[in-house]
């Protein structure tokens, strides 16, 4: 077991390898940028992983601009765990994740766009041959130990499989107060992500509900993955090399979208092949632990989709379902405002009467929540609260409303922005949040509304102003109990479909 250094130039003059019979083999595949504080954990979780019989893995990691001492502890956990690492270090990368992937899979399918060398060496061919499945992963992940296994049968249940997605999860860090009070190595640890505060805590169960959430909506659909996601997810060499062939691609990634995995994920489905998601394995992934950095993550992500449904419009599947869901959450943001509205309306202008039918979507909202809490992996009790009470998913909805509001303004704009910069910038400390602004504003609007009403509050329930807003307050509650049967319905049909066996 050995870690080296290689470059492209050692695979088009044979000088990876000295001999020319390999076994069947994996391939792992992960990008790696200044991914000291988490690397050493995806080295661990490989080292333990139940390989299937009659195969080898090996690990190829791509340095890519790493000012950091990411190289030197990976140098350190291979010693101790013996494991087959080649690294590679990138050259002249502007693509970031998907660019030092693709210099990854250069090694096995040559580089078109080399003017001098487009091929690869003989050695390295045979090489390439062997290698029955590529597994691609993120250096800030930790993998079940039958994860691979898993995926592996998966994959091989039918040919026309050409990726298989894990079922993610996201770890919930511990008291920062009970363990790391007098430790001198607290700030790394609290960096790492393995502690934090209650708030912190508080955001990975959110994430947690999402996955599990779009997990079992995935699965219900009959394992139909929307996304291979790059965490951790199982290719079929054929399937990719196809991609790559009929997309000219310079590797197996292309750049044209902030989530590079979802528009494989189509490509792969477009080819001809078929995208699933894992019944049980399962991979640990790296979770934002505050507000400020999940919303990076997330405007990234929204804007990879929103790209994809723009692009494809209504002609793929997968568009159309990005369409619908994007559609239910501005109804869901819709009949929000119109019943502060109205209801704000109708009893400042003594107008307010209860309809009972209000309150049907907020109690299978809280049905729905909990039944998504409890089938959600590491659940605590605290979980099961809030969102029953529907405190936690309200407050995640309006984040959620937020962060594609502000993405959709994005698009306006000529000048695109750097999703991956944006976040790596928010996870290194480089920016501030701006919640507290946001809040402030927020505080000092509802205080001025609140001073109009009292200076205003006979003119507002005068016979006029009653006579001059009745008629279009009846039609607005016409207009919103309609809405609230609908989202009802839909809340009753995710409830029924939630009954099955399946969990996240």
């Amino acid at each position: 077991m050995e870690t080296r250094l290689i470059t492209y130039d050692d695979a088009v003059n044979n000088r990876l390898f000295s001999m020319g019979q390999f076994s069947p083999r994996i391939a792992v595949m992960i990008p790696a940028h200044n991914e000291e504080d988490s690397i050493a954990d995806v080295l661990k979780s490989l080292s333990e992983q139940s390989i299937p019989k009659g195969l080898e893995m090996d690990i190829y990691i791509a340095l890519d601009n790493c000012t950091d001492n990411t190289e030197k502890i990976i140098m350190q956990c291979n010693a101790r765990y013996h494991l087959t690492v080649f690294l590679l270090r990138t050259v002249d990368n502007k693509q970031r994740k998907v660019g030092a992937l693709n210099q990854l899979y250069q090694l096995f399918w040559g580089n078109p766009i080399d003017p001098v060398h487009q091929d690869i060496g003989g050695l390295q061919k045979k090489y390439a041959e062997s290698i029955v499945t590529f597994v691609g992963i993120d250096a800030d992940v930790y993998l079940d130990k039958d994860c691979i296994r898993i995926l592996w049968s998966e994959l091989s249940q039918n040919h026309k499989i050409g990726a298989v997605s894990a079922n993610y999860t996201c770890l919930v860090p511990e008291s920062a107060r009970r363990h790391l009070r007098n430790d001198p190595n607290r700030e790394r640890l609290l960096r790492q992500g393995k502690y934090g505060t209650p708030l912190n805590r508080w955001w990975v169960a959110q994430q947690n509900r999402e996955f599990a959430q779009w997990t079992m909506k995935q699965k219900y659909a009959g394992h139909f993955a929307e996304i291979a996601g790059g965490q951790c997810s199982i290719f079929r060499p054929k399937a990719a090399k196809e991609v790559s062939e009929c997309y000219k691609l310079n590797g197996l990634y292309d750049d044209k979208s902030d989530t590079e995995d979802l528009l494989l994920t189509q490509y792969i489905r477009a080819c001809g092949w078929v995208c699933l998601i894992s019944k049980h394995a399962r991979c640990y992934v790296d979770s934002m632990k505050t507000l400020h950095t999940y919303s990076s993550q997330r405007n990234k992500w929204v804007s990879g989709t929103t790209d994809y449904m723009l692009q494809d419009g209504l002609s793929t599947k997968y568009a159309r379902r990005l369409w619908i869901q994007e559609s239910g959450l501005f109804i869901n943001l819709l009949i929000r405002c119109l019943f502060v509205v109205l209801v704000g309306l109708s009893v400042l202008t003594e107008q307010f009467y209860w309809n009972w039918i209000w309150i049907t979507p907020i109690i299978a909202a809280s049905i729905l929540n909990l039944i998504l809490t409890l089938k959600t992996p590491n659940s605590r009790f605290i979980d099961v609260v809030l969102a029953a009470l529907l405190i936690s998913p309200e407050i995640y909805l309006w984040i959620t409303i937020g962060i594609h509001i502000n993405v959709w303004l994005a698009k306006i704009k000529i000048t695109k922005q750097d999703g991956w910069a944006n976040q790596y910038r928010a996870e290194t400390g480089q920016t501030r949040s701006h919640f507290v602004l946001y809040f402030l504003l927020f505080i000092f609007g509802v205080a001025t509304a609140a001073y109009f009403i009292e200076v205003n509050s006979g003119l507002l329930a005068s016979q006029t102003i009653q006579t001059a807003l009745k008629p279009y307050l009846m039609q607005g509650f016409v207009v919103l109990t309609i809405l609230t049967i609908f989202e009802f319905m839909v809340m009753i049909h995710q409830i029924w479909r939630l009954r099955g066996p399946y969990k996240a």
